[in-house]
């Protein structure tokens, strides 16, 4: 089966109960059923966009327990990536704009996101991409990034070849699209002013206080399909943003929260 039929069949196995998964698990897949059957105004699900990214990510080696070993994705990685990047408009520009995803501890949260990153970067077609991993501390943002760094190293000399990849001490870079993925944190240089493609942030719950999530989120409207990549554990503190983002996410999988903002909202706990 391809990527987006896997996802499709992980869906209805969730939903029908065949795989034990949580009401907000069942809620999201339930989602993207009905959208598969009765997709939103604007938007169709491109079996070909989904596919490619997942494609992308099993290309890229592990660097940690499984060092040198190529990514394998779970159905649950799939179903997120498929309908993440699969919905599109009659551009070829993607529906959502912000993903956000709870998962337990020891799942491979940097070991997906870090691949996102280096597709956003060089295969997503989109000229100066901005891709930045964020958090509010530079060693935190650097996880991410690290392990980015480690596998486009690992990739295939040929492969990054091919898309151009470049991998500097401080950067990773594509220079005929003068595109670049570095680490950004709210105590280095100053946040404002970005132009973001993408921004990845690996551990919402440990955000203090809300000002790195409010400014990555201001700065996607300068681009027609940036995207705000949320993963993170669960947290305590219910005064935080990553509570505020999670309660949004929620208030969608339920219906309480509609239009503009909820079609272009991913989330799955």
């Amino acid at each position: 089966m391809t990527y987006s039929e896997r996802a499709t069949a992980y869906a209805k196995s969730v939903v029908s109960g065949e795989i034990p998964a949580c009401k907000y698990v069942v809620q999201a897949c339930q989602r993207q059923i009905d959208d598969l059957a009765f997709p939103p105004h604007g938007y169709r699900f491109s079996a070909a966009h989904a596919d490619r990214v997942c494609a992308f990510v099993e290309r890229c080696p592990h660097v940690k327990s499984r060092n040198g070993e190529l990514i394998r994705l779970e159905p649950w990685q799939i179903f997120i990536l498929t309908t993440v990047f699969g919905w599109v408009d009659e551009k070829g520009k993607r529906r959502f704009r912000r993903a956000y995803t709870e998962v337990p501890r020891g799942n491979g949260k940097s070991t997906l996101s870090s691949p996102i990153g280096l597709y956003m970067l060089a295969l997503d077609g989109e000229p100066g991409s901005e891709v930045y991993s964020a958090a509010t501390t530079r060693d935190q943002a650097r996880i991410v990034f690290r392990d980015a760094q480690q596998m486009a190293r690992k990739m295939h000399p040929q492969f990054r070849k091919r898309f151009g990849i470049e991998v500097p001490a401080q950067a990773i870079t594509q220079q005929r699209t003068n595109s670049s993925f570095k680490a950004l944190s709210a105590d280095g240089h100053t946040l404002d002013g970005l132009n973001i493609h993408l921004a990845i942030v690996d551990e919402l719950h440990a955000h203090k206080t809300p000002e790195v999530h409010n400014v990555l989120e201001t700065g996607l409207g300068k681009r027609d399909q940036s995207l705000l990549w949320m993963i993170t554990t669960a947290g305590t503190n219910r005064f935080g943003i990553c509570y505020d983002v999670r309660k949004s996410m929620l208030d969608v999988l339920n219906g309480d929260i509609t239009g503009a903002y909820a079609d272009s909202t991913f989330g799955i706990v």
